[in-house]
């Protein structure tokens, strides 16, 4: 139980990420920390929830997830720890909806709020770095084998955000949409079981953001021209939209801060 995944949205110019992993090691010195990610940009939680759960599906049982992605720092939101009912996952981080999917997909069999300051780095810990004094110190006990009903009371309720689940209405799939990331990809949460033996052969219409574009439904990137639209199933399973060595965000005008549904339109 010594490997501990590392996600927080703090980047890598600033010395926090070290800090952290200096804390597990002085906790647990065999802790092998794997770095998922820690620049996909600010503050957006759906987005690094998404990237968790896509995450965890190829790490071994029992890893245990460090997760901080926290734009409400120091407010009466809770730290937790959690234990999924399948993979004996741990997830370490704040009750904000960062563990909306993981928790969907894998179930809780036991979830606590981190309230028994023994167990954190300091017990006049910092208002605004909880990753510090309190998650990752958390974490590192969890990976030496500490059983997460010693760090506080049981949580009644987590936290999770609402989703459009994928619904068909008339031609059209409604799905959600999750992130773009640094290619432009669009992710969705359309699973690649939901809409079975699409003809390859075939185009659709995507909406999105109050755009409609024409894309081809193909396996890869390079069955399509440069720029030009595709609809596929990524490596994670799920649909995306993508450009050809382009950008499909860009062409769907669509923002860091967007937040919307996605139209798939099964017949031109």
């Amino acid at each position: 139980m010594d490997l501990i995944a590392f996600v927080t949205d703090w980047g890598h110019s600033s010395y926090y990420v070290s800090v952290c992993k200096s804390v597990i090691k002085k906790i647990n010195k065999n802790a092998d920390i794997i770095d998922i990610t820690h620049s996909a940009g600010h503050f957006n939680i759906k987005k690094y929830a998404s990237l968790i759960f896509r995450a965890s599906r190829d790490f071994e049982e029992g890893t245990v997830f460090l997760c901080v992605v926290d734009p409400t720092v120091g407010s009466p939101r809770k730290p937790i720890a959690l234990k999924t009912s399948k993979n004996n996952f741990y997830f370490v981080g704040p009750d904000n909806g960062l563990f909306t999917f993981v928790i969907e997909e894998y179930g809780v069999e036991e979830s606590v709020e981190l309230a028994d300051k023994r167990f954190f780095y300091k017990t006049d810990y910092s208002s605004t770095f909880h990753g510090r004094d309190i998650f990752a110190p958390v974490a590192a006990y969890i990976s030496k084998g500490i059983t997460i009903d010693h760090f506080g009371p049981k949580t009644e309720k987590l936290t999770t955000f609402d989703m459009q689940k994928p619904v068909i209405e008339d031609n059209k799939v409604i799905c959600d949409y999750l992130y773009s990331d640094d290619f432009g990809n669009i992710e969705t949460n359309l699973s690649s079981n939901y809409l079975e033996n699409l003809d390859l052969s075939k185009k659709v219409t995507v909406e999105i953001n109050g755009t409609k574009k024409v894309a081809r439904i193909v396996k890869n990137y390079a069955e399509v021209k440069k720029g030009e639209l595709l609809l596929h199933v990524d490596s994670s399973g799920f649909y995306e939209i993508s450009a050809n060595q382009s950008n499909a965000a860009h062409q769907f005008n669509i923002t860091d801060d967007f937040e919307g549904k996605i139209k798939i339109y099964l017949e031109l």
